[in-house]
């Protein structure tokens, strides 16, 4: 009976000690969440907010390790901002290094690799040319885990809160740490990397023809359709996204634009383009991963800035001749 007792108390304590260890050294997810931290604030407090914010999972844990860690009067006061995986140790370690943010920056919806750089560049958080640089660095690409020759598509749109000491990898990094965290929010089940670059090109397509969230699914099913049945995707935003590489900004696309002689000319190559075309935000991407099942092949901008869709060509001339 003693041996059963004390085989009991090993258990006990051998299970509280793996509970301990795993709730601090066991990172979490946590999707770009900024927490400002005022001057004067006690540990107790601190800990609340955080937990708050579901930045840490215990506050009471927080404080206990942090005295531990004689770290308790050494946490800085400021704005932080935590994107990526963080276990309660990595918290407390950001919180006592302050990496405090300076800035903060918006990226929008379908701004391609080249728009991001600008905006950094003239919010003076990057260097135009270096940032352009690296997201076609391969083997700085490889080193976060991806597996493409660029990374137009990777870098999430967002509101990014940048510490003083952020460089260009940095924030690049930033961005597609946040790219990785959204897309297994939405599409937990592991996907072959070849998959997920399709349905982000698609998304990118999505994301620069819809105004409309409503109708985002319809045109990711209207290009799937188009895909199944191998007809010319006939984007009008790839052929916007070629003149771009090529110097040239084009806010209306005509006719002469269309024989440009691209890769990214889906009116000339069939199937989706080689790369994203831009950066989609979320709903672009779920409607990517998600479209609707329509007979639709066709769509126009109509007014108010919907489209109008047909199921066969002939409808659509009709259609586009009411306008």
């Amino acid at each position: 009976m003693r041996k059963l007792f004390l085989l009991i108390l090993i258990f006990i304590f051998v299970t509280f000690s793996v509970s301990f260890f795993i709730s601090i050294f066991k990172p979490y997810s946590i999707l770009n969440i900024p927490i400002n931290i005022k001057k004067g604030t006690s540990i107790s407090r601190i800990a609340k907010n955080l937990e708050e914010r579901g930045i840490i999972h215990s506050a009471s844990m927080f404080v206990t390790i942090s005295k531990l860690l004689n770290r308790e009067h050494k946490l800085h006061y400021g704005m932080f901002n935590f994107s990526g995986k963080y276990s309660l140790i990595g918290v407390i370690r950001v919180l006592s290094n302050a990496e405090i943010v300076k800035h903060s920056v918006t990226i929008p919806e379908g701004f391609t690799v080249r728009k991001i750089a600008y905006q950094l560049a003239k919010n003076n958080l990057a260097d135009y040319s270096k940032f352009v640089q690296l997201t076609a660095d391969t083997t700085f690409i490889l080193s976060l885990n991806i597996k493409s020759e660029n990374l137009e598509g990777f870098l999430f749109p967002d509101t990014y809160y940048i510490p003083y000491f952020a460089d260009e990898e940095y924030i690049i990094k930033m961005m597609v740490d946040n790219f990785l965290l959204q897309f297994n929010t939405i599409h937990p089940e592991k996907i072959p990397f070849d998959s997920l670059y399709s349905f982000l090109i698609l998304a990118s397509i999505v994301e620069k023809e819809a105004i409309c969230d409503d109708e985002r699914a319809l045109i990711a099913g209207v290009y799937k359709n188009r895909l199944a049945h191998r007809m010319l995707l006939q984007a009008d935003p790839t052929v916007a996204y070629a003149l771009e590489l090529s110097g040239k900004s084009r806010k209306k696309i005509y006719y002469e634009d269309l024989k440009i002689n691209s890769v990214y000319n889906t009116y000339k190559h069939l199937g989706l383009p080689p790369t994203p075309i831009c950066n989609p935000g979320i709903k672009s991407i779920c409607a990517a991963l998600n479209p609707a099942k329509t007979d639709y092949f066709f769509f126009f901008a109509g007014k108010k800035s919907r489209h109008i869709f047909s199921t066969n060509y002939r409808e659509h001339l009709k259609k586009l001749n009411r306008i």
